[in-house]
């Protein structure tokens, strides 16, 4: 690996409380399902997640065999496993431990639908070797380029590594197109303290310098979990198309430190995260702030002085279940002039239990503007705490 300047990421008071928190990592699961078979395997239940939402959302070009069969190409070796039986440590990706976790995205009057996958099989390193082998298998697909992934891979890798995820990855489906595949990657691999460092490195490699020193500028640097990169994702694509997302969780900030944050992108309306904060989440955010603080994304593209901006506001655990966050949303999406029917509706089509017993919505994510763009993602709600407490339920 190349030498990493550690000093470019000074480091803050990161505790184990701070920064986003897996819900489920580190405690034992135990399967609970009204609608999937102990024996359904992972690909399966992915693939009627993704079927689910595409006749939620009225969408066409796709159909459940197709989407399966890209699903169980996407998941071997694991997405064969059975469901019924919990991965020894749960996975980062969804908020109840699953492999996968569905997202459902509105932007210019058109809807979407990902899938976010990371391998449960073994310790960190056998996740790490499952996704990297992903990434290359990815290499010859329609309008796919994974060489900016590998001119960085190395300073997301490790012996040993740290943090709640190792590799995971995403497929969103385009009508009329090709799917279209990101990896995410974990900048704490070697210990929180480099996450920052590592990832401006990983800037400057991609030719992201600019806008990158255009945040760091308006941050003072990087100090702590304030501000702190969990993930750096980056859209398998190459050309003008190319993205690098930095997501950045605020442990101890305010909703308006938050949106202050985030007044140097260029796509940013000022006072509207802190709006969406507030409004969805109440005054103070919540106690439970504490354990899953708010993220911004920050997007970077060449050729861009300034990154892009979206706010990833916290739903389970600051709602105590699906239905009571379900309404702070609506009503936030219609005083934003946003129609939250097709949001509502894509709930009740995919929940197996009244939404007031269960508890799946991980985060929602807005940006305003001209042309808003909201997002929902949805845990299957599978997995739960064997000690009775906690996430999804």
């Amino acid at each position: 690996m190349d030498a990493v300047d550690l000093d470019a990421g000074a480091p803050g008071a990161f505790t184990p409380d701070s920064g986003v928190i897996a819900e489920m990592v580190g405690r034992p699961l135990r399967f609970e399902s009204t609608r999937y078979l102990p024996a359904d395997t992972y690909a399966e239940v992915a693939g009627d997640r993704v079927w689910r939402a595409f006749r939620s959302l009225g969408l066409t070009g796709e159909s459940r065999e197709s989407i399966l069969a890209l699903l169980h190409e996407l998941t071997e070796p694991w997405g064969r496993l059975p469901v019924g039986t919990p991965p020894g440590r749960a996975c980062w990706v969804s908020i109840d431990g699953m492999p996968c976790e569905l997202s459902l995205a509105w932007a210019d009057g058109r809807a979407g639908v990902r899938m976010s996958l990371e391998s449960p099989r073994g310790d960190a390193r056998q996740r790490m070797a499952d996704g990297m082998a992903l990434t290359r298998r990815l290499a010859g697909r329609p309008e796919v380029s994974i060489d900016p992934c590998l001119r960085v891979e190395d300073l997301f890798t490790a012996d040993d590594p740290q943090g709640y995820f190792s590799v995971a990855h995403a497929v969103a489906w385009r009508p009329g197109g090709h799917p279209a595949y990101k990896v995410f990657l974990n900048p704490a691999v070697a210990g929180r303290e480099q996450a920052a460092a590592r990832t401006g490195e990983a800037m400057a490699r991609l030719g992201l310098e600019r806008p990158w020193r255009a945040l760091t500028e308006h941050l003072g640097g990087w100090h702590g979990p304030e501000h702190e990169p969990a993930a750096v994702a980056m859209d398998l694509v190459a050309g003008d198309a190319f993205r690098v997302q930095v997501y950045v969780a605020h442990s101890g900030a305010s909703a308006e430190d938050i949106d202050a944050k985030s007044a140097v992108a260029g796509d940013h309306v000022p006072g509207s995260f802190a709006r969406a904060l507030r409004e969805i989440n109440g005054p103070d955010g919540g106690a439970e702030w504490k354990r899953k603080p708010p993220v911004t994304t920050f997007s970077f593209r060449p050729g861009q002085d300034v990154p892009g901006a979206t706010v990833y506001v916290p739903m389970i655990p600051v709602h105590d279940h699906d239905a009571a966050a379900r309404d702070r949303v609506a009503a936030f999406l219609r005083r934003e002039g946003m129609d939250p029917v097709p949001y509502t509706a894509a709930l009740d089509a995919l929940a197996d239990r009244p939404l007031a017993r269960s508890r799946t919505q991980n985060f929602v994510s807005y940006r305003g503007g001209d042309s808003p763009r909201f997002s929902v993602y949805l845990a299957t709600g599978t997995y739960h705490p064997a000690d009775g407490a906690g996430a999804a339920g």
